[in-house]
């Protein structure tokens, strides 16, 4: 266990506001304590009080005996930074605040917290909360919530909401067999934040796997370092809140625009190692899945029923997914033959109803034959099983539970991961208890149940990554050359690069660019490299007020001739000077025109969370409407450029479709990885839009570039 962070399992606890009124924390938590069967001391301070529900009441802290692991602080909040400053004078480790009115306030509640945090600084006192729902260890029977029946088990919770946690200790209520060890109510993270109670659970013996709800993180990028850690160890499932928020306005860049704060927390927690669920029912059944998995893989999925309408939603729910049915061996289809001679269907998806008499000793003799087939990664059982002897009554519960034990023995044997999706798992029937007792998770819903299975694949996957190189963490030196053009627009006040600025950037640090020139005056047309001026060529505005070029008519394409550019950058600066007459114009940029191939956007900005990440999708004037892109944080390995290309909704166009060929994928993951590398040697540019860029079979051509500056 980290040792700095051990009070979360304290061996002594003053609760400070202790009383003798039933209704109050300061009593209701030392009942709780007492109930629980606490294994440390308990010490109630207050100065009005002699004894509190048997134990001596202390009139201070510094009255009180021994080392003091933890304070449970029940007084009000304005009362907080003396409370905290008389912690650090008795050498209290740390301080657990319940009271809100804090930062989430507003402005004087953060000057409160502010001043709370100063005095827990100076006495060397950390703070759980302030505003936190409190915490609770299992295994020590230290209950600070208030919540009863709290039992022993291997799933840890890490909450920003005590309304989620309570949900989260219903559903272990539910299941019987799937409890807790440390829960922690994070609340506003005024001192200890995200990361350091998730190392916590990473060190933890106890904890299986982690359980995660947040609205917000406080230090995103050490969340996601201290993620990168425990995930590779230890399954972390996270429910990110705010999916709807729509960000902080209108970006000045492609990039700034498309990166919801949604989009790139989803994908920066994935990167790390988070099993991301959406809905708040999977939380618990995915994590207590997981946690019997021990990383096993689950993609290649059997499903058994007993009947066909269950079997055709869980075929929809595992391919939705992304999860496989295998098909199975003429082996495995001939042994379940003889179990089921009337089944209607025996080759994946089973379904050994039909015209068998409905019974549960059908289940284990079926489970062991598919479980033996080597396509099989896993076993998904849909229907009514478990729940024989609530449907049937009495007579099917020996069979049942006897089935039970026999699958949950196969199952062992054969090393594979069983779910059982049961109509009946709510109902505290025998034969689940037996199934749940032997690490077979079983749930209600089937969707719910392909969650489970896709979690645990997700595991398998960070489990397997991890073992793999990571990328280099290094911030890259820039190039001298690329550094003068930064330090040029620097020194002339502009916030961002010239599209001829950024082109030059680009080629300075190894990436390929299109030939072009700058027409700075109509005589430069003579100078036009033969190339560019016999081509057709597109024309577009250079201006450091213009950053949509095409919103303004600034763009002029299939232009040939060395009189036709002539003419057409003369007409271009006119409209330009009509247009935008406040516009500084600094020529006309000449480029060819680009080849046929998909156009892609590939791009930077900053989170607010997480920092810089990488985008990339579908790209053109249309980007913004489509909105098909996806995000890394920086850096990325090769492995993670090529996953950018597999996740977005038109991967199709970069396959190859109608007739046209796939597009070069390796110059394009190379392309991404020489963006990601220039967007760390320069922290200075903000943001980065290369759009479109045109990618075929023959590689990429960048046709636009933009950069700005922070």
């Amino acid at each position: 266990m980290t040792s700095s962070m051990d009070f979360l399992k304290p061996r002594s606890v003053a609760v400070i506001g202790a009383s003798r009124d039933p209704v109050k924390r300061g009593h209701r938590a030392i009942k709780t304590l007492l109930g629980d069967g606490y294994k440390g001391r308990i010490l109630p301070i207050n100065p009005k009080e002699s004894e509190i529900l048997g134990l001596a009441c202390y009139p201070d802290l510094a009255s009180a005996p021994g080392e003091i692991d933890l304070a449970l602080v029940c007084t009000p909040a304005a009362a907080l930074p003396d409370v905290i400053r008389l912690c650090g004078q008795r050498g209290v480790r740390a301080a657990l605040v319940l009271a809100g009115g804090f930062s989430e306030a507003g402005p004087d509640g953060a000057a409160l917290e502010a001043r709370s945090m100063e005095a827990a600084r100076e006495g060397s006192v950390r703070v759980i909360g302030p505003n936190t729902a409190g915490i609770f260890d299992a295994y020590t029977g230290c209950n600070l919530v208030g919540w009863p029946g709290v039992y022993a088990g291997k799933l840890g919770a890490l909450c920003q909401s005590g309304n989620v946690a309570i949900a989260l200790l219903a559903q272990s209520h539910k299941n019987g067999h799937a409890g807790f060890t440390t829960f922690v109510g994070v609340g506003n993270e005024g001192d200890i934040r995200f990361h350091e109670y998730l190392r916590f659970y990473g060190d933890d013996p106890n904890t299986g796997a982690v359980i995660v709800y947040v609205e917000g993180f406080k230090d995103g990028p050490a969340f996601l370092e201290a993620l990168r850690d425990v995930s590779a160890r230890k399954p972390v499932v996270l429910y990110k809140a705010g999916r709807t928020d729509k960000g902080e306005g209108a970006a000045r860049s492609h990039s700034g625009s498309l990166a919801g704060n949604y989009a790139v927390a989803r994908a920066a927690l994935r990167q790390a190692g988070a099993i991301l669920v959406e809905r708040s029912d999977e939380m618990f059944a995915v994590a207590d899945m997981v946690s019997r998995t021990a990383g096993r893989p689950t993609r290649r999925v059997a499903i058994l029923s007993e009947g066909g309408g269950p079997i055709s939603q869980a075929v929809d729910a595992l391919a939705e997914r992304g999860l496989d049915l295998p098909v199975l061996s003429g082996e495995t289809e001939a042994r379940l033959k003889k179990i089921t001679p009337n089944a209607t269907q025996l080759n994946n998806p089973v379904d050994a109803g039909g015209g068998t008499d409905p019974h549960p000793r059908y289940m284990p003799a079926c489970g062991e034959a598919i479980l033996a087939d080597p396509a099989v990664d896993a076993l998904l059982i849909v229907g009514y099983f478990g729940g024989y002897q609530v449907r049937y009554g009495t007579p099917l519960a020996e069979a049942e539970n006897e089935a039970a034990l026999k699958l949950a023995a196969f199952a062992k044997q054969a090393g594979k991961p069983v779910i059982v999706q049961c109509h009946y798992a709510e109902f505290p029937t025998e034969a689940i208890d037996i199934l749940r007792a032997a690490d077979i998770t079983v749930v209600r819903s089937i969707e719910i149940a392909a969650a489970c299975l896709a979690g645990a694949e997700e595991f398998h996957r960070i489990a397997t990554a991890a073992r793999e190189t990571k990328p280099n963490t290094a911030a890259p030196h820039p190039s001298q050359a690329s550094a003068r053009l930064v330090a040029a627009a620097r020194a002339e006040g502009r916030q961002s690069l010239l599209e001829p600025e950024a082109l030059e950037l680009l080629a300075s640090e190894g990436i390929a660019v299109p030939p072009f020139a700058l027409l700075r005056t109509p005589d430069d047309v003579k100078t036009l490299p033969a190339a560019l001026a016999a081509a057709p060529v597109a024309l577009k505005i250079v201006s450091k007020d213009i950053l949509h070029k095409s919103d303004v008519g600034g763009v002029k394409l299939g232009i040939a001739g060395t009189a036709e550019i002539e003419a057409q950058s003369a007409a271009l600066r006119a409209h330009i000077g009509k247009t935008v007459p406040s516009a500084d114009i600094a020529g006309v940029l000449v480029a060819p025109m680009a080849a046929k191939g998909v156009e892609v956007i590939i791009g930077v900005t900053s989170d607010p969370q997480f920092g810089r990440v990488l985008m990339f999708g579908l790209g053109g004037v249309f980007v913004e409407v489509l909105k098909d892109v996806v995000f890394r944080t920086l850096p990325i390995d090769r492995r993670e450029a090529g996953l950018m290309l597999d996740e977005i909704r038109g991967k199709a166009l970069l396959d190859g479709v109608r007739g046209s060929a796939p597009v070069d994928r390796e110059k394009l993951v190379s392309l991404l990885l020489d963006v990601s590398r220039l967007a760390l040697a320069h922290p200075e540019i903000s943001e980065i839009d290369l759009n479109p860029v045109i990618v075929n079979a023959d590689g990429y051509t960048i046709v636009d570039a933009r950069m700005l500056l922070g």
